[in-house]
């Protein structure tokens, strides 16, 4: 458990980049519903830098982490070899990308096409980020994070707080005729909530089956499951508080969904990085 909480900046991180990414689903999916439309262009078009904000505050963390020299020489180095590279090359042009979009957004210079276009640009970047997130953990010399399981939670954290951010986004706005989103975003959230937990829920198996001297990997968190049912819980309770605030239009229901769930998922990433167990030991 200490080792997880020493890499907080990481967990921190891979919480809110891929959350705030994959929220850009969301709007994708309000704009092909026409809740970009009937007059509610303009708050929603300014509404778009708080998904981005969210990115670049995971980032900070990120970076916090990067820039230690110890760890920043393994980040920029080995684009197309280096796992990490890769994540912070997919994460960086993502960002230029929602920066670009944010801007002509902002400025009323987007059409409908050309706004489709480019959602439909940001939600494939937001799910191949996410993956690059979960890929960045599979190394060989590390077989309790060397699993599928490690992409599929990723994708799954991604997908069930994009959608609580989406819809806070679209709250924000006071976009008009949410109700017409709820099956959508209630797919998105579910199917990210099933990745969640079958991604994470997985792991802790498998760790279960890998072992050293002292014991297994996941004896290596003794609460492990008891940060699976936070997760699990956070996650029931911010579908819930989605669904209300998406019946009553409610932001503050909006926000204390997005909390919720990223409380859940930082402890789920807390848990992740206790879990390491290296073949050297």
């Amino acid at each position: 458990m200490g080792q997880g909480f020493a890499e907080a900046p990481l967990a921190l991180f891979t919480t809110l980049a891929p959350m705030g990414a994959c929220a850009f689903i969301a709007l994708l999916i309000a704009q092909m519903k026409g809740a970009f439309a009937e007059g509610g262009s303009t708050r929603i078009n300014r509404a778009v830098w708080l998904p981005l904000v969210v990115v670049l505050v995971g980032f900070c963390g990120a970076a916090s982490h990067t820039l230690t020299p110890a760890h920043g020489i393994y980040a920029f180095t080995g684009l197309g070899r280096s796992p990490l590279t890769n994540e912070i090359a997919v994460g960086g042009l993502f960002v230029v990308v929602a920066l670009v979009f944010c801007v002509l957004s902002a400025r009323g210079k987007m059409g409908d096409g050309a706004r489709r276009g480019w959602l439909v640009a940001l939600s494939v970047l937001a799910v191949a980020f996410s993956a690059f997130c979960g890929l960045a953990y599979m190394v060989e010399t590390i077989p309790s994070w060397d699993t599928p399981f490690t992409v599929v939670q990723m994708l799954g954290y991604g997908l069930l707080g994009g959608s609580a951010l989406g819809l806070l986004t679209l709250e924000v706005a006071h976009t008009p005729s949410l109700e017409g989103l709820a099956r959508p975003l209630g797919v998105v959230a579910a199917i990210g909530f099933v990745l969640a937990l079958v991604g994470f829920g997985g792991q802790i198996g498998l760790c279960q089956t890998i072992s050293n001297v002292w014991g297994t990997a996941a004896s290596l968190v003794p609460a492990i499951w008891g940060l699976f049912a936070v997760l699990a819980v956070c996650a029931v309770a911010g579908v819930v508080f989605g669904a209300m605030a998406l019946k009553r239009g409610n932001v503050a229901l909006a926000v204390v969904a997005c909390v919720v769930v990223a409380v859940g998922v930082f402890f789920a990433r807390i848990g992740f990085y206790g879990l390491q167990m290296s073949i050297a030991l």
